[in-house]
């Protein structure tokens, strides 16, 4: 069975966006209610408690980073972004409170977040002890192409953006969540992925250039990607990413996690390999699930112990002493009795073929011999398969 149920996953990490909107929506009710008593925070006169509508924010052109337009050490507070656009600016030690972005563009030459903070963790609400609200900043129709530089995005959520040319650079994403989106050209380094979800998002290239290790835990999920255009490169490029996030559960010894987007990986990647490893990979894929799933193995020797079984209705059996051996024009004058009784025979003589433990009232005839011997082999390789995979799963 499947380590991860993507269907399960999908249905509560929607659910989960309901319920941080709610409770991003009631805070927010009460932190413009009490604006004035704001713990901790300062909040900019120019940028918060604002509505902003069809607004440029930063300098026009494509410029480099070193001339971008920064603003710095603000806390913008309570603030909402309409169509607005975000041009080569540099955000740098500020901080983000229940902030909602729609519509907006972080384009041109990019936007920096350097050191930036989008999560307001403790309560106002007494008494605060032990209690976090965890009110994060949502992103919903966006086009960003930015850095995100030792920053703190925990909680937020990106709904239908598309994400391109994008670095994550030692920041933490612990459970963000991004739906119906598409990322591509993302790169992250020394990240922290915990809880992080991913869910119905195409992704076109992504890659870990990590120096010590980006953090998964055992509830970060990417969801399976989508296949759009169905070419050799399309499949490339996915399979590719699956085996990142692999090699990446793996690096965390997560070996469950690992296992499930490795067989995800060899999937894909059966479907853009020459035709002779094509065949190879679904003969692995067919007996054992690529070493994921054991149940394959059973499944597939049934079937071979069946096949054999109808083969050697045809290629002949013995019966105490009384040859069986059925051919087209037979076929049509027997019974559906007698035909239950060789069939129970052949495939008690296959169970004993496979299992290497010889027959018992049935036996081969001199025709059946070689058909006998290649069944033989194939139960010795099966129970070496289906043993070797199970073990692999148990040991995990």
């Amino acid at each position: 069975m499947p380590y991860i149920n993507f269907k399960e996953e999908n249905t509560v990490t929607r659910k989960q966006i309901e319920i941080r909107k709610k409770n991003n929506t009631k805070l927010y009710i009460e932190l413009m209610k009490n604006r004035y008593n704001l713990e901790g925070y300062t909040p900019s006169k120019k940028y918060s408690y604002l509505d902003v509508v069809d607004a440029e924010i930063g300098k026009k052109g494509v410029l480099d980073e070193n001339n971008f337009y920064e603003i710095k050490n603000e806390d913008i507070v309570c603030s909402k972004f309409t169509n607005c656009k975000f041009n080569n600016v540099k955000f740098t030690h500020c901080r983000f409170v229940a902030c909602i972005f729609e519509g907006c563009s972080f384009g041109a030459g990019g936007v920096v977040f350097e050191n930036c903070i989008m999560i307001k963790e403790d309560s106002e609400k007494l008494p605060s002890l032990n209690r976090k609200d965890n009110l994060s900043c949502e992103f919903n129709d966006c086009n960003i192409y930015a850095k995100f530089l030792g920053s703190d995005i925990s909680f937020c959520m990106f709904n239908n953006c598309s994400i391109k040319d994008t670095y994550f650079e030692e920041s933490s994403m612990r459970n963000v969540i991004i739906a119906d989106s598409y990322l591509k050209m993302i790169t992250v380094e020394d990240s922290d992925f915990c809880g992080l979800k991913v869910i119905n998002t195409y992704i076109e290239n992504m890659e870990f250039n990590d120096k010590n290790c980006t953090k998964f835990d055992e509830k970060t999920y990417f969801d399976k990607i989508p296949i759009k255009t169905k070419t050799r490169e399309e499949y490339e490029g996915i399979y590719m990413i699956y085996q990142a996030i692999a090699d990446k559960f793996k690096e965390n010894s997560l070996n469950n996690n690992f296992g499930e987007y490795y067989y995800l990986c060899k999937c894909t990647q059966r479907k853009c390999v020459p035709f002779f490893q094509k065949i190879l990979s679904g003969i692995y894929f067919i007996t054992c699930g690529y070493g994921e799933r054991p149940e394959y193995a059973l499944l597939s020797s049934i079937s071979i112990i069946i096949i054999f079984a109808v083969l050697y209705l045809f290629s002949g059996i013995d019966i105490n002493n009384e040859i069986v051996m059925y051919n087209f024009k037979t076929i049509g004058n027997l019974n559906i009795g007698r035909l239950l009784r060789d069939l129970n025979e052949t495939i008690n003589l296959s169970v004993g073929m496979f299992g290497g433990v010889g027959f018992n009232t049935a036996k081969p005839t001199e025709s059946s011999y070689m058909l006998s011997n290649i069944e033989m082999l194939i139960g010795i390789l099966m129970m070496g398969v289906g043993i070797g995979t199970l073990t692999r799963k148990i040991v995990r």
